[in-house]
């Protein structure tokens, strides 16, 4: 049985995926496995074939026909054999000593805290690194994520990126995994689940050493659809979040923050005159949705 199970959703990526792979073979930690979630309507061979260059590493290669990100992370859990889940983007460079960081840390946990967050390195852009006061993922009062995910500074915060980080299975399973209420591009999956954590009694750390570099490929993923479609995913999870965790007196400055946000990236192009329709109406659905 594995220590750690690597665990890499996947959508309309395959030849982006196999990249990653090649660079978890460069991993110095070899008791671990491989599972790939994928969600593309049709398998690749390589993909499916795919044989680590090490024998001690296991590999699994699952499809499946539900498209969404939070589901295909319950479904890695479900046929995980580890202890440690390890969650990462399917467009990364993974750091060699990135499995066996994670499973040095939590051989020296204690209890209390349930999730490690780890280092995102994105070149060319702030993304990952928005503010030097804080460490790792916060919420904003008017809904907005909030991050600082390169540093060397370790911590304690409110959430871990779905990009990079780790958590045991037992947990995992006792927070039910994660919501499949966040829709589309899944804005919000990874600060619900910290807030849940958090909400159950449990802590979210952020830790430097285990990194990975995130690439942004521009093809596929949970950008499948137009950038004004974006902004009714962005809406709705928006509003379902704060209505999950009882933030009820954020909501009004997050509906402005929003209608803003739309406004704003008309004006410099970013997404279409559509992106004005499908804010309001994410805002609505957001208000609708059962919580689960």
């Amino acid at each position: 049985m594995s220590i750690a199970s690597l665990i890499i959703p996947t959508y309309n990526r395959q030849k982006i995926v196999l990249q990653t792979l090649d660079y978890l073979n460069q991993q110095v930690g070899k008791d671990f496995e491989i599972i790939i979630i994928d969600q593309t309507n049709l398998p690749d061979k390589q993909l499916t074939d795919f044989t680590p260059s090490d024998n001690s590493v296991n590999y699994k290669y699952i499809n499946i026909e539900e498209i969404g990100l939070p589901n295909a992370r319950n479904v890695g859990a479900d046929v995980s054999s580890a202890d440690i889940l390890i969650y990462i983007d399917d467009d990364c460079i993974p750091n060699p000593d990135m499995v066996s960081s994670y499973v040095k840390i939590f051989n020296k946990l204690d209890s209390r805290t349930w999730c490690v967050a780890g280092r995102v390195i994105e070149k060319n852009n702030n993304i990952f690194r928005q503010s030097d006061k804080i460490v790792g993922g916060w919420i904003t009062w008017y809904g907005k994520t909030l991050k600082n995910f390169d540093t060397d500074n370790k911590g304690e915060c409110q959430w871990a990126p779905g990009g990079n980080f780790a958590v045991r299975k037992s947990r995992f399973k006792e927070l039910s995994g994660f919501d499949i209420n966040f829709i589309g591009n899944a804005m919000l999956e990874d600060a619900d689940f910290g807030f849940k954590i958090i909400r159950s009694g449990g802590r979210v750390i952020y830790e430097p050493s285990p990194v990975m570099e995130h690439l942004r490929v521009n093809l596929g993923g949970t950008r499948r659809e137009s950038p004004s479609k974006g902004m009714y995913y962005r809406s709705h999870n928006t509003i379902y979040f704060l209505r999950k965790h009882k933030l009820i007196l954020r909501i009004l400055p997050a509906v402005f923050y929003l209608a803003a946000v739309a406004l704003k990236d008309l004006i410099k192009r970013k997404h279409g005159p559509l992106a004005i329709f499908w804010a309001p109406i994410g805002i609505i659905r957001g208000f609708f949705t059962k919580i689960q």
